[in-house]
Order: C-alpha cells, then structure tokens, then sequence
C-alpha cells in the first residue's frame, strides 16, 4: 500500500504542475481581449488542480495512513490501483478535451472558441461528463477500499488504550 500511496502522491505533484500551468490559459484569453466570453480553459485549470493535485494528494495521505486504521481486514490493493487509473485517465482526459478537444471542435466549427454552438458545446461537455464520471467511479472504489478495510474502535477500548 506505500507505493501506491506514493503513486498518488506522485502523480498529485505532477497535477500541481499541470493546474498551474493550464492557468495561463484563461490569463492569455483574459489578457487578449477575451473578458466578453468565459474562457474554456477556467474549468480545466480548476478541475486539474482540485482533482488532480489536492484529490491524488489526499487519496494518498489516507491510503499511507488506512493500515493503521484497519480492523483486520487489509485494505484490498486490486480496488485502491483501480482507483489510481480509473482518477489518472479522469484528469487527464479533463485536461485533454479541455484542451485540445475545444480546439479540435473550434477547428472545425468555426469561430466556437468564442461563440460555441449549442450541439459542438453540448458533445464537448458530454465527453468532459465522461471523464468526470470516471473520477466518480474512482471515488466509489475508495470509499469501497476505506469502508471495507477500517471500522471504529469501540469506546472503552479507545479509553483504556488511552496514555495519559
């Protein structure tokens, strides 16, 4: 369970990165006149770095700290790597339709950066609801992971266990 929670933490810091750098995005659509319109770009820098950096990052803390927490059973590895790709091919699949497939469907309706149609914008969102649904099922398998594999200690062995 270390190295996958290293994974995790890996991959968050490479996410940090990744948000901050889509962040230029909106400053170059903001800074070229494009105030008028949102900025396509704004929603992958944040989902980027609050899915990608804090989410992973999170992830794995806990997963670093779930054996300490079990009741016996061990946290089961095969769900926790199943989180791991199932969230990595989420985000950058978020920053890749962000990205490249807003550009693709600008190249070919034309002027869709800054006036999308209404069904280009709606199969562009489409795919993004894919990906985010994706980091969702990632998300169930970590709740599957951290509920199967910990529970509460009963209270009086908490109080005696206790140090003083």
């Amino acid at each position: 369970m270390d190295n996958l929670a290293l994974q995790f933490i890996r991959w968050s810091a490479g996410f940090l990165v990744l948000g901050l750098l889509t962040g230029y995005g909106p400053l170059g659509h903001y800074l070229m006149g494009g105030v008028k319109v949102a900025c396509p770009w704004a929603p992958v820098h944040g989902h980027v770095a609050l899915l990608g950096w804090l989410g992973m990052a999170i992830f794995g803390l806990v997963y670093k700290a779930l054996p300490s927490w079990g009741n016996g059973a061990p946290p089961s590895l095969r769900m926790a790597r199943a989180h791991f790709y199932a969230c990595v091919v989420a985000v950058i699949g978020v920053l890749a339709n962000g990205i490249l497939g807003y550009r693709l469907l600008d190249f070919f309706f034309d002027g869709f950066y800054y006036e999308p149609e209404k069904a280009a914008l709606n199969l562009w969102l489409s795919v993004d609801g894919v990906f985010l649904s994706l980091y969702g099922v990632g998300c169930g398998l970590f709740l599957a992971v951290v509920l199967r594999s910990t529970s509460y200690r009963p209270r009086a062995a908490a109080v005696h266990g206790a140090h003083p």
